[in-house]
């Protein structure tokens, strides 16, 4: 199995830097640019993605489809598994580096202990081949919840009042 990216830079102008579009084999991204810029400045509005954030992504899905399809194989159903990945970039001296990456997933299981659920995440961040790349620089920290979160009936004062005669 292969899978591959194209990355096609317009090339660099001393008032607007390195900048170019990346196109996946899949067709999940077409001509989406990509610059210097949004790479190492922030930007209120991003004009494109950059390789870092590119490797949050992989690593997020990466990860959310283990535990899901690990804990599915071990008899559990998830009814929601949302995995966060930040990848931190550092300059210790004359040139930028990863200096780690943290996952923090939580995932809503019922019926299952804190014991075999931890069990079944080791196996997913060990098994992931996104993380199996980065191995040993992955951070990855969980909470379980037994339910989705019941969202509170928004409250209206005003509706409040007017009943209120």
């Amino acid at each position: 199995m292969d899978r591959g990216a194209i990355a096609i830079s317009t090339g660099a102008d001393a008032g607007v830097g390195i900048s170019g579009t990346l196109t996946t084999d899949t067709g999940a991204l077409t001509n989406t640019p990509f610059s210097l810029k949004a790479r190492y400045e922030w930007e209120p509005t991003p004009t494109g993605t950059n390789p870092e954030e590119l490797l949050a992504a992989a690593c997020a899905s990466c990860f959310t489809e283990e535990l899901a399809a690990r804990l599915a194989a071990a008899g559990h159903q998830a009814q929601q598994v949302r995995t966060e990945a930040r990848v931190h970039l550092v300059r210790p001296g004359d040139r930028w580096t990863i200096g780690a990456v943290r996952i923090h997933c939580t995932a809503v299981v019922p019926g299952i202990s804190d014991e075999e659920f931890l069990a079944i995440v080791h196996e997913a961040k060990a098994s992931g081949p996104i993380e199996q790349a980065l191995r040993p620089d992955v951070t990855v920290t969980v909470s379980r919840q037994e339910y989705l979160p019941v969202a509170e009936p928004a409250t209206n004062p005003g509706l409040r009042s007017a009943h209120r005669r």
